[in-house]
């Protein structure tokens, strides 16, 4: 019997299979020598460090000015005037501020009065309202003997001070001392504790804080603005 022979183009086709099965296995081998010389080589260098991008438009914040800040908001505005019932009416009138509550605060209805950090009675009309959230209050002196105649004699009618909400009103005025600010005037109006601070040199105005009692509230008005009938 006469002995087969491998047909030819099978030997080409294997042939060809050998040789494309040594290329990639040359491939491979070098891949996996790149990648070990690649780490080695991160080991031994130092990597540059990326620079911080920063963005110039986002502003950069700023630290509050102390450890404790004294004020937490704006509670009232209080301003002095020469004639209280023409203020209230006036201002009812042309901008609808009101209605008004008020009242007379002499020596018979604040104890503790004090005025530049010195026992002193004094008397004023105040009228009280809201605008918004914030408390709107007008002054009239009824004597020579306060700091709000003073502002009107000096200023005319004008802003007396800025009241200002506080987290404690002892620790405040601790506080106020010891940052070097007199007392400027205060009293305790029917257990509502006030005292303003002297803070012109710091400030553009006289601030002032306040403490009522839980339960407490004031009196009630001597009279309104405008002035309530009895079907109101």
């Amino acid at each position: 019997m006469q002995e087969s022979q491998p047909d030819p183009a099978l030997r080409s086709s294997r042939a060809q299979s050998g040789t494309a099965f040594a290329k990639s296995a040359s491939l491979i081998v070098a891949l996996v020598v790149g990648i070990l010389i690649g780490a080695i080589a991160a080991q031994a260098l130092p990597i540059a460090s990326v620079p911080e991008i920063i963005d110039s438009n986002v502003p950069t914040p700023i630290a509050p000015p102390g450890p404790e800040p004294a004020f937490l908001d704006v509670s009232e505005i209080i301003m002095v005037v020469e004639d209280l019932d023409e203020a209230v009416a006036r201002q009812w009138d042309l901008f609808g501020i009101g209605p008004w509550e008020i009242w007379t605060l002499d020596n018979s209805s604040v104890d503790d009065m004090h005025q530049h950090g010195a026992p002193r009675d004094f008397a004023i009309r105040i009228a009280y309202t809201k605008i918004g959230n914030v408390h709107w209050e007008l002054v009239e002196p009824l004597d020579t003997h306060s700091t709000y105649y003073e502002t009107l004699r000096d200023h005319g009618p004008s802003v007396h001070n800025i009241v200002f909400k506080v987290a404690d009103f002892d620790s405040t005025v601790s506080l106020m001392a010891a940052r070097g600010f007199g007392t400027y005037n205060s009293g305790d109006w029917h257990g509502t504790r006030f005292i303003n601070f002297d803070t012109r040199s710091a400030l553009p105005v006289v601030a002032e804080i306040f403490d009522t009692p839980i339960g407490s509230s004031f009196p009630p008005p001597e009279e309104t603005y405008p002035p309530q009938t009895n079907g109101d």
